[in-house]
């Protein structure tokens, strides 16, 4: 019995103690109350949380709050700010648990100045003021530094204020060219006062921040910089520039072919026309390059390069007869010289490839190129040695596995005649990672395919240990997807596999670089979406890896559209 009431007691007891409320317990210790307060722009009564609001800086001493207006919006404009602008923007808290201010505010005028009382973890109540101010702001970093008359770009380590040039020889009297954070200054200025540098002798800049108070000495050091192990070094791609064709001294619409790529210049080739060349780190034009008696519509019809930077033009056939004619140029100062003569009644010329060096080693491939019902895979490559084409008659090889195309581009990757090679063409759009001894598709990676445009031209190198591609597509007709650049890892053809989606998400995972194509894939930089609907699907693509071996560019081009250049690096961080 007196078990049976000590049973009935206690589910009494926890019946009632479980409909108490439950006492709120204090972490053992408590912070500040206020850890952040950012507050946003308001319009019509609604705000957004989102990455636009304005800092606070918290003084715990003095119980202040001083939000920081930028004094000039964008930071890197001259829009100067005023609090006036201010009048109502919403304010967002970020307190303690179990910690609050009073009067509760949600929105403010930051011309104002407000007194709040704040309740923290303890319990404990203190009287704080929140007010506005125009903050000039404190960044001080150098984001480029440069030496245009020798052509030297420094790497630029933040962390450790240093910026650092891959050359040994002393620099003497040289002037260089500085990008810094938003309206900060240097001194001495660069771009002014001459300077003296040696391995031995590092230079040191002074960068005086906006609110004329906060300034970082820095470094200019000539050292090598540390490379990550193999290849790119992952999130490095930045796109340099990009500008429409017309917007560089392009004035004739569907002429533009090719491009050809050195450590400081582009040279961009239209038809007929002498080639314009650009600033290859900024875009910029420059000059022309002088073709003399090659010039022409169908005689200068092409343009690339080697690894080394010279530039390769050719003829198209049988529009300029029946023999094919490449020309090579060691520089943008040289003539063109004679280097291919091919007599032939096929359809060759719309690309050329080149793997190495056409005054040392190299292959030089080209693709056939006419429009037949069935479609064509065959290819041409030359071989040479020493500078020297072993023979005018070329190794023919025809493509099996892969389904016919009626224009396309194809490159070695060697300088072995029978090195595999990467190719693609219209219609299947595949980019086939081909034996080169039996000439079979050994892997694919499948471009966006409706029908409506071709990958027509591809490129390869080698960058620090790695093999990379790139290919391009662009669409025929004012419909279909337009401006498609990638950049490939090429290691091996077991990975060499996928499909080029519109969702970059859903790329191969070899793909490390994929051009925006805009919504729905019809075309940021095509010609479609700019200067005129790009109807023969005129493109180009050039891999180019500068000689200290740091740096590659992925340079792209669109018939009657853009004109771009994205950098990679392979220096460790």
């Amino acid at each position: 019995m007196k078990k049976s009431i000590f049973w009935i007691v206690l589910a009494a007891l926890i019946s009632f103690t479980a409909c108490q409320k439950p006492e709120v317990l204090l972490p053992p210790t408590a912070n500040k109350g206020i850890n952040n307060m950012t507050v946003y722009s308001t319009w019509e009564g609604y705000h957004t949380a989102d990455d636009t609001g304005f800092p606070s800086v918290i003084d715990y001493e003095k119980h202040t709050i001083t939000v920081q207006v930028p004094y000039t919006l964008p930071v890197e404009s001259d829009n100067v700010q005023k609090l006036e602008d201010y009048t109502k923007v919403w304010v967002h808290f970020n307190l303690d648990d179990n910690a609050y201010i009073e009067p509760k505010l949600t929105t403010i005028d930051l011309t104002q100045t407000y007194h709040v009382t704040l309740t923290d973890q303890k319990k404990e109540r203190s009287e704080w003021t929140i007010k506005a101010t125009l903050a000039k702001s404190s960044a001080c970093d150098i984001e480029s530094f440069s030496i245009p008359s020798l052509g030297l770009s420094a790497v630029i380590d933040k962390a450790g204020a240093t910026a650092s040039l891959i050359y040994f020889n002393e620099l003497q009297n040289v002037f260089g060219e500085v990008v810094l954070s938003p309206h900060a200054t240097i001194v001495p200025d660069p771009a002014t006062t001459a300077f003296w540098c040696s391995p031995d002798s590092p230079k040191e800049f002074t960068v005086i921040a906006q609110d004329g108070v906060t300034s970082r000495k820095w470094k200019l050091q000539q050292t090598e910089p540390a490379r990550v192990e193999e290849g790119i070094r992952s999130n490095s791609a930045q796109m340099l520039w990009a500008y429409k064709l017309s917007a560089v001294g392009v004035s004739t619409l569907d002429m533009t072919t090719g491009i050809a790529a050195t450590d400081d210049y582009l040279i961009l080739n239209t038809r007929g026309e002498d080639p314009i060349i650009l600033d290859a780190k900024k875009g910029t034009p420059v000059g022309t390059l002088n073709l003399g008696s090659i010039k022409g519509a169908t005689s200068s019809y092409y343009m690339t390069s080697d690894h080394k930077g010279h530039i390769i033009i050719n003829n198209r056939v049988p529009d300029d007869g029946g023999v094919f004619r490449v020309w090579r140029m060691r520089d943008i100062n040289s003539t063109p010289e004679l280097f291919i003569e091919y007599a032939t009644t096929d359809v060759y010329g719309d690309h050329i490839s080149v793997w190495g060096d056409v005054y040392g080693d190299a292959t030089v491939q080209a693709a056939y190129c006419g429009w037949t019902s069935t479609g064509s895979t065959s290819t041409l490559t030359w071989t040479v040695k020493g500078g020297v084409t072993e023979s005018m008659q070329p190794y023919w090889c025809q493509i099996s596995g892969v389904g016919g195309w009626t224009n396309g581009d194809a490159i070695r990757l060697g300088t072995d005649t029978y090195s595999d090679f990467l190719a693609s063409g219209y219609s299947t759009n595949k980019l086939t990672w081909v034996d080169g001894a039996s000439n079979e598709a050994q892997n694919y990676i499948q471009g966006v395919l409706t029908n409506n445009e071709g990958m027509k031209a591809i490129d390869a190198v080698e960058f620090n240990g790695l093999k990379y591609a790139a290919a391009t597509m662009e669409t025929f007709f004012t419909w279909g997807v337009a401006g498609g650049m990638w950049v490939i890892e090429a290691r091996y053809p077991q990975t060499f596999s996928g499909s080029l989606e519109l969702d970059a998400s859903l790329d191969p995972d070899c793909v490390v670089y994929d051009l925006d194509r805009g919504e729905g894939g019809y075309g940021i930089y095509g010609g479609r979406a700019n200067d005129g609907t790009n109807g023969n699907a005129i493109q180009d693509v050039k891999l180019h890896v500068t000689s200290d071996g740091y740096f590659m560019y992925a340079f792209f081009m669109f018939c009657n559209g853009y004109v771009g250049c994205i950098q990679f690096d392979c220096i460790a961080q």
